[in-house]
């Protein structure tokens, strides 16, 4: 260990510069015998603050030697720490038996009662417009099964089981991380287009879903059996991120895609763009179109057109108290016919604010034509508010005014008057697929 001298340094100049210099001292010792004893006494006092100077010295070099090994030891525990806890499960080929790769599943439960100023058919019996009113209904009881497949892959399936009925909802596997940027989709499932087709129902901000989607596409998610893949773009228009998804899939539900013909075939298209306008406050913009034929002949086509905007507000640290969401989609269609070519238009806007933990107050406005007479169409004004009891259980209770211009509904007898609904809504679920967005 090599000793610090430059803190003796002064002391050592000290004694140097001293008025009792070696040639003073040679002087003063020729001339008085006492004077030598006290300068022998003085070199002492010296000597012995200097030998105390470096052992101080040297007890500090060791303390800030151990001081530094400590320091090391810690950080060297703190990488061990990191290592052991980024082992994940690992894949192992022929021992699917084991408990450690099995499905996450979960069951969830939408329960509903309603109360419509109107009894007619068209508005209290469940169809692709109406979800029924007047009566006490089990929406759908879902089951859900996700599980990552290997490193690669993943894999989900939900099924639901509503009105004594069994269907997949969707069931489909992704490849991950392919080159370009892909991700790749194939099975049964709802394509990326607008803000909610993704949603099934008990995960919707309201109860029922716009009218304007239910104009286009029922009260169902516009989707089917296919192939999808996404791709993350270079960032356009200022986004922070930028997304573009395809999709190619048979399906239709008789509304503005048939789901008769040989092929019924949808093409499906979206370009997503995303801005983080603040630590807070997220933005994005979708710019969406699908395109399919709308008779079972497959000799009409229809292409609907979409825009939409979301914009979600969460402060730092106070999530859970505090959230504002507002969505905006704009819809056009274009439908041929025998008699000539069909445009028809709808919209939405929707506002959800957390109040707490526990509150949620939400409204919406709809306008929608129908996409086969555009002077048929209708106006809603929606309230609700959200009572979220734990993350696994919320009730809901809403109410929605409709007001409706229609003369003659494809599948539908009227008559087809404006009502007011009330409707209480409990939602559950068991395991770990609660009623987030998909």
């Amino acid at each position: 260990m090599r000793l610090n001298i430059r803190p003796i340094v002064p002391v050592i100049m000290i004694f140097l510069i001293h008025p009792f210099s070696a040639q003073n001292f040679a002087a003063e010792k020729t001339e008085s015998a006492p004077d030598t004893t006290a300068l022998q006494t003085r070199l002492q006092s010296l000597e012995s603050v200097v030998s105390d100077l470096t052992e101080k010295l040297k007890k500090q070099q060791q303390e800030d030697e151990l001081k530094k090994l400590l320091e090391e030891a810690a950080q060297l525990e703190t990488v061990k720490k990191k290592e052991e806890s980024g082992i994940g499960k690992k894949f192992h080929t022929g021992v699917r038996q084991q408990t450690g790769l099995n499905p996450n599943i979960s069951v969830s439960g939408d329960f509903f009662t309603a109360v419509s100023s109107e009894n007619t058919a068209f508005i209290r019996e469940p169809s692709d417009f109406s979800y029924g009113q007047n009566g006490f209904f089990l929406r759908e009881v879902e089951l859900s099964f996700v599980a990552p497949l290997d490193p690669f892959t993943r894999g989900k399936t939900f099924i639901s089981l509503e009105e004594g009925e069994i269907s997949i909802e969707e069931g489909y596997m992704e490849w991950l991380n392919l080159p370009m940027h892909m991700n790749l989709k194939i099975g049964i499932f709802n394509p990326e287009f607008g803000i909610l087709n993704r949603y099934h129902d008990h995960a919707l901000p309201q109860f029922d879903r716009p009218k304007a989607l239910q104009a286009l596409f029922t009260s169902a998610n516009m989707g089917g059996v296919g192939l999808a893949s996404n791709f993350l773009l270079k960032p356009h228009f200022g986004a922070d991120a930028s997304l573009f998804d395809l999709a190619v899939i048979q399906g239709g539900t008789g509304q503005s895609f048939t789901n008769e013909g040989d092929l019924n075939l949808m093409v499906v298209a979206n370009v997503t763009h995303f801005y983080d306008i603040s630590p807070n406050t997220f933005f994005e913009w979708r710019l969406g179109g699908v395109t399919g034929h709308n008779d079972p002949d497959e000799k009409y086509r229809t292409i609907i057109g979409d825009l939409a905007l979301n914009l979600k507000w969460v402060p730092i640290a106070r999530s859970k108290y505090r959230t504002f969401d507002w969505k905006t989609e704009v819809f056009y269609s274009n439908r041929e016919t025998p008699a000539g070519t069909v445009a028809s238009y709808g919209f939405y806007s929707s506002v959800q604010n957390k109040l707490n933990a526990r509150w949620w107050l939400s409204g919406r406005i709809d306008y929608a034509e129908q996409p086969y007479d555009a002077a048929q169409h209708e106006w809603a004004y929606t309230l609700a508010a959200d009572f979220w009891q734990s993350e696994f259980v919320f009730t809901r209770i809403q109410y929605q005014f409709c007001q409706r211009s229609f003369t003659q509904l494809a599948h539908h007898d009227g008559p087809f008057p404006d009502d007011h609904s009330l409707i209480f809504q409990v939602n559950w679920a068991m395991g770990p697929h609660k009623h987030e967005a998909y």
